[in-house]
């Protein structure tokens, strides 16, 4: 399988900069899928002061919603679930970026190899 290790300067940064950016790769945890949610509701319960209240909602609630098979599910979380969620979730967000940054850095390496 040829390297590139033939075509000069150009390609020997593209290089340094893809190992960078699996680096990136080796340090994100867990990734999770969807969203999570923090929300407060009104009950149904008649004469509650949270239909009258704006400050007196219940919860907070929170929620991680995703999709499994092209439908939308919902788990209910405790605060603490949630938090440790969030991060795995925001971890996806990062895992998408460091991935995006090593196909571009790809990408130019085409050009430079076809040069």
């Amino acid at each position: 399988m040829a390297d590139g290790s033939d075509k000069g300067q150009g390609f020997d940064k593209l290089r340094k900069k893809f190992e960078a950016y699996k680096e990136e790769l080796c340090r994100i945890g867990f990734i999770l899928p969807g969203s999570i949610t923090k929300r407060y509701v009104r009950c149904g319960t008649p004469g509650c002061k949270c239909h009258n209240d704006p400050g007196s909602l219940h919860g907070p609630y929170y929620d991680w919603t995703r999709k499994i098979r092209g439908k939308t599910v919902t788990v209910r979380l405790k605060e603490n679930e949630a938090l440790l969620l969030m991060e795995w979730v925001e971890n996806k967000k990062q895992f998408k970026k460091a991935v995006s940054k090593m196909e571009n850095v790809t990408l130019e390496a085409v050009k430079e190899i076809r040069v």
